[in-house]
């Protein structure tokens, strides 16, 4: 498996693409028109026409899928950023500081781009409501862009730490909606589960480097602790009640560890994968690979919607068990693809298990068949477009996904703080949506809108201004 992009040193464009379609899904499923859409279209608690949120729907949809892909995506570049560090000589103690650091930014990106949104402001001339957010756009490019203008170190910091100050005083001094002030409670819960579990995954992968095992056996201690918390009484539950400063850290986000911890396990294997000698593989029925692992999780997502769960339940363990067959008689070669089956189909099963528990699979309240399920689909994700990005080499495919995964960040608030407020102030946005009420033209606003945002991040990804914590 060379990399016929260029003659540098391999990269994981399977991982690139996976988080890029992560992002670009998740642009998708905010920009679709509301309420007009099938159910499967949205989240599945959250259905149509209301969206009224009611935790006794059980069941997936593809929309239910971003959030565990990208969390996945994020374990998985653990071990290729702090791996490679730490083999080159830096202290573990210097790591875990530096995902301290990364976590506190993170988490001041949660509170700012909430009091950013353009729904969350209260200036009596509308157009503020559009130019302020295009204006924290451009604060946080100076916030997280290395060094945009070239400056001398201390030019550098400079820029860095005047753009957090004139970001704090808009949040402080700027009105807001319905006459609410600043809160640092309000903030993107998205971002500030990032911002925990970044700290923590990274700590837990620091702790056990080159012992996968040990990491491992951390799953099942965080599985109890969660099952024991369903129980009044238990120290378990007053644990998950525990938090000193909720508006910055949550014991109950740890749940997510289950899809960040294995995620790290697929780093460790990429890594390897990428330190392999480079050659072309042979393996003819490549594409039979990825059909099957994506028909797994196509299967998972349409049955656990209908609630059809013996016929998932049957469907995943044979389509599961030709993947393994396959690529068991594939030949050495394809070891790297094997260990993601197997991490796939064990992580998916062991969901399917757990599926009656806490009433059935469901995105909010998260229950662990959730975790388990989606992670087991994005470790057969991850195999999927290793297949199409680093086998055939699917460019139309891999670039573009690619090009929005380097820069997260940026896609992240692209819509938000930058096409939907220049669409506002040019008056196109209620054009679009005018024109836009029926269910495949309002799908259809979504793929433009998308397609804009993602547009503007591969724009910076090209010119390399790449967003860092």
């Amino acid at each position: 498996m060379k990399d016929s992009f260029n003659n540098t040193p391999r990269r994981a464009h399977a991982l690139d693409a996976l988080r890029g379609y992560a992002i670009a899904t998740m642009i998708l499923a905010a920009m679709e028109a509301w309420h007009i859409l099938p159910a499967w279209m949205y989240h599945a608690q959250v259905p149509p026409p209301d969206h009224v949120f009611s935790p006794n729907i059980y069941g997936i949809t593809w929309v239910d899928l971003i959030f565990p892909f990208f969390l996945f995506s994020m374990g998985a570049a653990i071990p290729l950023s702090l791996g490679r560090q730490f083999e080159k000589g830096v202290k573990r103690w210097q790591l875990a500081w530096k995902s301290v650091q990364r976590g506190l930014k993170l988490a001041f990106f949660a509170i700012f781009i909430m009091h950013a949104f353009p729904y969350m402001l209260g200036y009596e001339q509308d157009w503020l409501r559009y130019v302020v957010p295009m204006g924290a756009f451009v604060l946080l490019c100076l916030m997280f862009i290395p060094n945009p203008f070239h400056l001398p170190k201390y030019g550098e910091m400079a820029v860095k730490w005047g753009a957090y100050i004139a970001a704090t005083a808009l949040m402080l001094l700027q009105p807001y909606a319905d006459g609410a002030t600043f809160r640092l409670t309000d903030s993107d819960i998205i971002m500030l589960i990032l911002s925990n579990i970044a700290v923590t995954g990274a700590v837990i992968y620091l702790l056990t480097i080159r012992q996968p095992l040990a990491r491992i056996a951390v799953i099942p201690i965080i599985t109890a602790i969660f099952m024991a918390g369903h129980t009044d009484g238990a120290w378990t539950t007053e644990l998950l009640k525990l938090s000193p400063a909720p508006w910055l850290f949550q014991i109950p986000y740890q749940e997510y560890l289950l899809i960040i911890i294995p995620g790290t396990v697929a780093g460790e294997w990429i890594s390897g994968w990428l330190k392999e000698e480079k050659r072309e593989s042979d393996f003819h029925n490549a594409w039979l690979v990825a059909l099957l692992a994506l028909a797994i999780i196509v299967c998972n997502v349409i049955f656990l919607f209908s609630r059809d769960l013996i016929i998932n339940l049957l469907s995943t363990i044979i389509l599961s068990a030709a993947l393994g067959w396959i690529l068991r008689n594939a030949g050495s070669g394809n070891a790297f693809w094997l260990k993601l089956w197997k991490g796939g189909a064990y992580l998916l099963l062991l969901g399917l298990c757990l599926e009656a528990y806490e009433g059935g699979i469901r995105k909010d309240d998260v229950t662990l068949s959730y975790l388990f399920v989606t992670c087991g689909m994005a470790f057969l994700a991850l195999l999927f477009f290793s297949v199409i990005c680093d086998h055939y080499h699917v460019k139309w495919i891999s670039r573009p996904l690619e090009q929005v995964g380097k820069n997260p960040m940026v896609a992240y608030v692209s819509s938000s703080l930058a096409v939907i407020p220049f669409l506002m102030l040019t008056q196109l946005y209620p054009l679009l949506e005018s024109v836009t009420q029926q269910p495949l033209l309002g799908f259809l606003r979504g793929v433009l809108l998308t397609a804009l945002c993602m547009g503007l991040t591969s724009w910076f990804t090209y010119k390399k201004y790449f967003w860092k914590t």
